[in-house]
């Protein structure tokens, strides 16, 4: 903490007493004011020194970072050495494996001090207790409130943002030239998502299934999620039966993505339901004003709600100078220039809204970063884990006529349910 140091000015002199009384029975009253006098000359005064900056308590931060995240984050760490004597030091990991090498090296005292990783894994890490709360202080406000969302769990941040990820509806321009007025318009000149049928794909449905008014969880107050699925409603309902008895007529289970790439890459499909993966190929093959990407149209008519991805910054719970390492976060990383260089290495949109206005010219970042503005963050609560299976194969049998929509929704939910209870 830094620590304000106080001192005490005491005033050179006191009032003199009073003039006397020409009562002597007023002695003890001349006395009194004279005191009251000298009190108010004489009051004490207290002065604040500016803050001193703290010592810091450690010589190095280690941080655990992606080949494509560290590079950008060297300069500043050059600078931060300069003003506090402290070296950053960087180890590469492979992004998938930081997760499990964290919970199992924390504990010991051998993992990072900071270490990238998504969103979705806060819960698992605040389970383990490996990872603290935050403080970004004015750098808070320099990012997008939902992936500022995405990071925070049971009330606290612990996580800054550095990049996110939604999908969006990638059209090819002359097939489909403006914004879809509605989803019939869509359909009419054709969409696809690309499918397993086995197991449908709910993350690619649910802007459909949100536009019911079905969220897979309810929320708490604060806006975070909690266990209590909140597709078991009307919406939820209409939308099963609209996969079986619409949605059937517009999807192939059975075009997976490599179908579904191939067709949108020869120019034969409209559109695709995709993310920013999918869309470099597609500007290769049809140009750079060949394809667009637009908002996904409401078939039940709320606004569509795409899951939201992001990455990010965790602070270690067993690094030894949390002030310092969240400085060197909130005031060196969260830069907008680094957040740039950043997002210009890995390509993920940015999720610092500089950087994400100075990438207006990637029409990639700046297309699905636009669409994806009310996209809110998928749930990290350890009851996800427990959704997807009979969500997917659900909606796969849906779309295949292979079982009746309102039994099926309601085993759905039942299964879930039981998966989430243990």
């Amino acid at each position: 903490m830094f620590i304000a140091r106080k001192r005490k000015l005491l005033a050179a002199g006191a009032i003199t007493a009073a003039a006397a009384l020409v009562l002597a029975g007023c002695a003890a009253s001349e006395e009194q004011d004279s005191d009251n006098a000298a009190d108010t000359g004489s009051e004490a005064e207290e002065v604040e020194e500016p803050e001193a900056p703290a010592e810091p308590s450690i010589d190095t931060i280690t941080i655990w970072a992606d080949d494509l995240t560290i590079p950008p984050l060297e300069g500043v760490a050059a600078d931060f050495e300069a003003d506090t004597g402290i070296a950053v030091e960087f180890v590469i990991k492979e992004f998938g494996n930081i997760r499990e090498e964290a919970i199992t090296s924390i504990p010991t005292g051998e993992g990072p001090d900071l270490m990238v990783g998504a969103h979705d894994w806060t819960g698992q890490m605040v389970s383990a207790g490996v990872v603290a709360p935050v403080e970004l202080g004015a750098a808070l406000g320099d990012f997008s409130e939902n992936s500022v969302a995405a990071f925070s769990y049971d009330g606290s941040l612990y996580g800054m943002p550095y990049a996110v990820e939604n999908i969006g509806l990638v059209c090819n321009s002359d097939l489909m030239p403006s914004q879809p007025e509605s989803w019939q318009e869509l359909q009419d000149t054709g969409v696809q998502v690309a499918l397993n049928p086995d197991s449908g794909d709910p993350y690619h449905f649910y802007p459909l299934q949100t536009s019911f008014g079905a969220y897979v969880f309810e929320k708490n107050e604060d806006g975070s999620y909690n266990p209590n699925l909140a597709m078991d409603n009307e919406g939820g309902y209409d939308f099963a039966q609209w996969l079986y008895e619409e949605g059937s007529q517009v999807f192939d289970v059975n075009a997976g993505y490599d179908i579904v790439s191939e067709q949108m890459l020869n120019g034969d499909l409209a559109c695709w339901i995709t993310g920013p993966w999918a869309a470099p190929a597609i500007a290769e093959a049809l140009g750079e004003d060949g394809y667009e990407i637009y908002n996904i149209p409401s078939i039940g008519g709320e606004t569509p709600v795409q899951f939201l991805g992001a990455r990010g910054f965790f602070v270690s719970a067993q690094t030894e100078d949390k002030l310092f390492v969240t400085k060197f976060l909130s005031e060196y990383i969260a830069n907008a220039d680094v957040q740039t260089q950043i997002f210009e290495l890995g390509g993920r949109i940015p999720a610092h809204k500089d950087a994400l206005a100075a990438a207006a010219d990637d029409k990639i970042a700046s297309g699905f970063g636009a669409v994806g503005a009310n996209a809110e963050p998928m749930p990290s609560i350890p009851a996800m884990n427990s959704v997807w299976a009979s969500w997917g194969t659900t909606q796969a049998a849906l779309l295949q006529q292979a079982v009746e929509p309102e039994a099926a929704w309601e085993k759905m939910i039942e299964d879930i349910e039981t998966a989430i209870a243990g």
